[in-house]
């Protein structure tokens, strides 16, 4: 079961990967982004619920949704301003918003992060592992490397743009801050000091995969 599970994951997001590479189904894909958003955030948030003991699924569940819901307010924030990840703003794919900002923003912001977690947890030594600041050190510096491939994807799938046409510094920054915050409140709350469920890693790499593919189309 555990292994039809990260083929599916996988199969389910190259294959979205593929279809806008070669230009088939791409209103269906329009339509399905943010569902897929929302079913992912579900799916990795019931298989971390499911291996947790019963006092950490709370704190696991406060935590997420602090991070969805602080993450919605700072994105809120950034399109308001442009004072943190400089001047953008959403586009007509990701569906349904609240005062422009997508519902599911938040799902993703909380997707990545676990994500992130897993993949430290996974590759890095315990010298990294067992550190709390490198441990958010390295998460956050995940979130921001899968934030350059996601770029370029996301503008041509409509999900956001970039006044300009420029991607300022100042949004690599802001990046790797939440994400280092996002992991320091999450020890603080006593998550992470065991492994998330292995399945957890791969949300990263098949999503990594998704963004890729698309980025292929426009190079």
């Amino acid at each position: 079961m555990y292994r039809l599970k990260i083929v599916l994951l996988y199969v389910l997001l190259t294959a979205g990967g593929l279809w806008h590479l070669i230009g088939v189904f791409q209103g269906i894909m329009q339509l399905l982004a943010s569902p897929i958003m929302f079913g992912l955030a579900i799916w990795l948030f019931w298989e971390c619920w499911r291996t947790s003991s019963e006092e950490e699924r709370y704190r696991f569940a406060f935590w997420g949704i602090f991070v969805v819901v602080l993450s919605f307010g700072t994105e809120w924030f950034g399109v308001r301003t442009g004072r943190l990840f400089g001047a953008y703003i959403y586009g007509q794919t990701l569906r349904p918003t609240i005062d422009g900002i997508p519902v599911c923003i938040g799902c993703a912001w909380f997707v990545l992060c676990v994500a992130s977690v897993a993949v430290v947890q996974r590759f890095a030594p315990n010298s990294i592992v067992n550190n709390r600041i490198k441990l958010a050190f390295c998460v956050a510096l995940l979130m921001v490397c899968f934030d350059l491939f996601m770029e370029p994807a996301a503008e041509m799938l409509d999900y956001w743009t970039w006044i300009d046409n420029r991607i300022p510094l100042q949004n690599y920054l802001v990046w790797f801050v939440l994400g280092f915050a996002f992991t320091i409140f999450g020890l603080w709350c006593g998550l992470f000091s065991h492994s998330l469920p292995n399945i957890a890693f791969h949300f990263y790499f098949a999503q990594l995969i998704y963004f890729g593919l698309v980025d292929i189309k426009y190079l």
